[in-house]
């Protein structure tokens, strides 16, 4: 119970670290000139970040806790992790929702960027161990190796978007699209598919430094790296859009969520 409370509590400080970047990095956005969404219930969005932040400290901090890197490696695979898939949902709000997002795409990314740094430094800080001798696994590959498995992670992903979102709009979605609920909008297939390329590749550039630092068994570092990717490249985006699209609309956003992303980080693991 002791070490529960203790995970709880920090998870909580690492949710207000993250609202307090996210306040921080939305006034230096604004200063000097670059536009965001409009903000409608502040408050709420406020509350719903910090839900979002929390969600990732329980999620991380634990991993974080058993991971044999230095600090300055826990920070650069955190960062990674949380912007990179924060950034790819921001990517793809732009072709789907145009109207939220438009113009203040750069803004948004920038406001994010300094959040992720935010709550990646208190995760790191809260949950890294203070002293670790680093054995980082040392991966020789040529670079068509590389391009070659960062193209095939990012097809990944786009291949488990279109089965779980097909299925997802056709069972529940598809009259909240019609309706543009939320500003929800169906951009044509040609953009829908260069909207997900584009958010494959930094889904798999956001988990390539942990990948390369866990050093866990390959079965483990699977279902670590699928639970990333649904709680911090799903729920985390999600919980923000609580209040903005319908409650039904979420939950079965969050279950398809859930499916394709996990399923993403599973044969992503194997493929890097």
């Amino acid at each position: 119970m002791k070490t529960i409370f203790t995970i709880l509590l920090k998870s909580l400080l690492a949710g207000l670290a993250y609202v307090i970047a996210l306040v921080l990095g939305g006034i230096l956005v604004s200063a000097i000139g670059l536009r965001l969404p409009e903000a409608k219930d502040a408050v709420d969005k406020l509350v719903w970040s910090f839900a979002g932040g929390v969600i990732a400290g329980l999620s991380l901090g634990p991993i974080a806790a058993r991971m044999p890197a230095t600090r300055t490696r826990q920070l650069m695979v955190w960062v990674s992790v949380i912007f990179l898939n924060l950034a790819s949902v921001a990517v793809e709000g732009y072709f789907f929702a145009p109207a939220v997002i438009g113009d203040a795409l750069p803004g948004l990314l920038m406001q994010q960027l300094l959040a992720s740094l935010g709550l990646a430094w208190m995760v790191t800080v809260l949950f890294a161990p203070k002293e670790t001798i680093a054995t980082i696994p040392v991966t020789n590959r040529s670079g068509f190796s590389w391009i070659w498995r960062l193209l095939a992670s990012a097809l990944t992903y786009v291949s488990f978007y279109f089965v779980f979102g097909a299925i997802n709009y056709i069972l529940v979605t598809k009259p909240y699209y019609e309706t543009h609920a939320g500003g929800l909008a169906v951009p044509p297939v040609t953009v829908t598919l260069t909207a997900e390329i584009l958010r494959g590749v930094l889904i798999a550039f956001s988990v390539l430094p942990f990948i390369l630092t866990i050093g866990s068994s390959r079965r483990r570092l699977a279902v670590q790296t699928g639970f990333i990717l649904f709680a911090v490249g799903g729920l985390v985006p999600l919980t923000m859009q609580i209040g903005v699209l319908p409650l039904l609309l979420l939950a079965a956003s969050a279950v398809e969520i859930c499916f394709q992303n996990f399923s993403t980080g599973v044969l992503i693991a194997r493929i890097l």
